[in-house]
């Protein structure tokens, strides 16, 4: 991974866009902390048990108890379409299942949750307030690839990136008033390094190139702990007490303006 950390230049557009609705990982993630890149884009959402400890913070914090949230579905605004990764259904994001995240976060938070996402509930329950996330855009950054061979032997390289913005909003449930909202930006990394053969051994003609590429995961590292980071904003901007007491906790993921 040092080696690959180490790669520069970049892979075409293709391969980026490929790579985004199949996501893949040379490591799997720890189980404390994924394994994931460090984008130097305006923010960056890295550490998860920072998050979740946020989320616990809230909860001792009692401001949610007793307050009933309703949750629906993800919308997806991107435009992006997907119709060339294996296994695409037609979208680089999830669509409307990304709601479950807010639904955990809320309960670690300490709320009751009415998930409305599968349709309305036969019965219904009077609810504080209604919350929905949106995937506002997916920019998919300038990739650069190197392709140096020597002799006809040598090293390949590709380095490429996408940006997401999604947002939570907060609405009071009886009118859907808004009464707060979150934007968060999430970049996505993509490396690759390789080396590729085109020559000739006696009267034998060997070409190939072989590749290792690290990625992270759009449809969780890059959605999960961003969803909840937006949950837990909405509450803190909504919740004087429960800002005073947690929000130093996950500041500098935030944007410090607010």
């Amino acid at each position: 991974m040092r080696l690959l950390n180490r790669a520069c230049g970049s892979i075409a557009s293709a391969v980026l866009l490929v790579g985004l609705g199949g996501c893949q990982t040379v490591e799997h993630a720890r189980l404390s902390e994924p394994e994931v890149t460090a984008a130097a884009l305006p923010t960056t959402v890295r550490p998860y048990p920072q998050i979740e400890q946020a989320l616990a913070c809230i909860r001792s914090t009692g401001v949610l108890k007793g307050k009933v949230f309703e949750v629906g579905s993800f919308a997806d605004s991107t435009g992006k379409i997907n119709s060339v990764a294996p296994g695409a259904t037609g979208a680089f994001v999830p669509q409307g299942g990304s709601a479950s995240y807010i639904t955990d976060a809320l309960t670690k938070a300490g709320a009751k949750v009415v998930s409305t996402y599968f349709g309305p509930p036969p019965v219904r329950i009077p609810a504080d307030y209604a919350i929905n996330g949106i995937f506002n855009s997916l920019d998919f950054g300038t990739p650069f690839a190197a392709d140096v061979r020597v002799a006809g032997i040598g090293p390949t390289a590709g380095y490429g990136w996408a940006q997401l913005t999604l947002s939570i909003q907060l609405d009071q449930a009886s009118t859907r008033l808004n009464k707060q909202m979150s934007m968060i930006q999430r970049p996505v990394r993509y490396r690759q390094l390789g080396v590729g053969s085109g020559r000739v051994f006696g009267d034998t003609l060997l070409t190939g190139n072989v590749v290792i590429q690290n990625q992270e995961r759009l449809q969780f590292e890059a959605l999960n702990g961003p969803i909840a980071l937006g949950v837990a904003d909405v509450i803190m901007k909504k919740f004087p007490a429960a800002a005073r007491a947690c929000r130093g906790i996950v500041a500098d993921l935030l944007d410090s303006s607010v």
